[in-house]
């Protein structure tokens, strides 16, 4: 019964033994390597050609039509040939203006809230538009050259 805790400790200290009577010699321990650092590039967005900004814009702060409780703001509005407007539906339900004439090629516009539209005038008239979701939506637009 002696003999089993007698065996572990020869061989345990015959391990100890092995370890520290090699006779190899000693290989220096690697430095820890760390993976080389990367940056990330910088990403540029690119925006397909129908996306990018126009080489020349115009200002259509002052010609800015509000649409607010089924209502244009201001409805009539006279502006010089070649200006822009501009309509921002501020209400919480869609507006589709159209001109009654069709007399552009994006004639009609449907605006979800919060959305806006935008159509340039390059010659003298007068333009009646509308909504036509709500008929009584009504203005002018008055183009003076």
């Amino acid at each position: 019964m002696r003999t089993a805790p007698v065996f572990i400790v020869v061989v345990f200290l015959g391990v100890i033994a092995s370890g520290c009577l090699d006779s190899s010699p000693a290989q220096p321990t690697p430095a820890p390597t760390t993976p080389p650092i990367t940056t990330t590039p910088e990403i540029t967005p690119t925006l397909p050609l129908s996306l990018a900004t126009p080489t020349r814009t115009t200002s259509v702060s002052d010609n800015t039509i509000t649409i607010a409780k089924n209502t244009f703001r201001p409805a009539n509005m006279t502006v010089a040939v070649h200006s822009t407007v501009r309509w921002v539906n501020a209400d919480d339900r869609p507006h589709r203006i159209e001109f009654e004439d069709k007399s552009f090629s994006t004639s009609t516009f449907l605006l979800g809230s919060s959305q806006s539209a935008s159509q340039r005038f390059d010659r003298a008239g007068s333009f009646n538009y509308s909504c036509m979701i709500h008929p009584e939506m009504r203005g002018v637009i008055t183009v003076e050259g």
